[in-house]
């Protein structure tokens, strides 16, 4: 998701919650055992070309290099689920634990913003000012924007009947473009890459900044260990720069990184 028009504000931040690191890499998993991984369908640059690269699918790859890893891809919605109910072994792109599964530090970050079509007028300098305007989102996006975005747009809202969550991101971006006055929510790079591939021009829209710098993901495992194990891992491709030379080859351009 690689362009180099207006790049994320993706921001990956390492908290010590979860499952701990440990002092030796004491996995249940054999070596080259077949990892079933849940990821979110296509979202460039994170994921790409049906989950067989991008900057998620190359991390986890290098995090997890002994291991095979089988790429499942899910609805966002499903992302959360998929380890406690068996659809997977490891699931990328959670928010906290559902029960039965460990939840790794933070692993990756969206920025995400409100986006107009300039030809709307649209006036945005706060969430509360989202009310009244047709609403694209993402899965679960009413859970995930704060308060009192969720007031306003989750069930029972008095803005739900604008509302709007779609699952593929490109077809939430495809129903922005097709509309005069919808406002979607979504990180900036995502809709950046999917509007250019359709062939809309980035200077036909306004951008409002009005939500948290970043909303912060994890990895969920069905092993304690092997999750454990994941987090030491990224720590050492910090320090052995690889995780900087990733971010590189996608022109990801972070204003801070764990590795800092």
């Amino acid at each position: 998701m690689k362009s180099l028009v207006a790049l994320p504000l993706l921001v990956v931040i390492f908290q010590t919650v979860g499952c701990q690191p440990s002092p030796q890499s004491t996995s249940e998993f054999d070596a080259r055992k077949e990892l079933v991984v849940a990821i979110s369908p296509d979202i460039p640059p994170y994921v790409l070309d049906g989950a067989t690269t991008g900057l998620e699918v190359e991390l986890m790859q290098l995090a997890l290099s002994q291991y095979e890893l089988s790429f499942v891809q899910l609805p966002y919605g499903e992302l959360e689920t998929a380890v406690p109910n068996n659809k997977a072994d490891v699931s990328v792109g959670v928010r906290e634990a559902n029960g039965g599964e460990f939840d790794s530090i933070d692993f990756i970050g969206f920025s995400n913003v409100a986006i107009a079509k300039k030809t709307a007028d649209a006036k945005i300098e706060k969430v509360a000012d989202l009310g009244g305007h047709p609403m694209l989102t993402w899965q679960k996006a009413d859970q995930e924007l704060g308060d009192k975005f969720q007031a306003m747009f989750g069930p029972g809202g008095p803005n739900r009947a604008n509302y709007q969550e779609i699952a593929d991101q490109r077809q939430q971006v495809e129903e922005f473009w097709k509309s005069d006055d919808a406002v979607i929510v979504i990180d900036e790079n995502i809709f950046n890459h999917f509007s250019q591939d359709l062939g809309h021009s980035l200077t036909d829209m306004q951008v409002f900044k009005i939500f948290p710098d970043v909303t912060n993901f994890k990895v969920a495992f069905a092993n304690e260990s092997l999750c454990a194990e994941f987090n030491d891992r990224i720590h050492e491709l910090c320090q052995t720069g690889q995780y900087a030379k990733l971010l590189k080859k996608y022109a990801v351009e972070l204003p801070a990184t764990p590795c800092d």
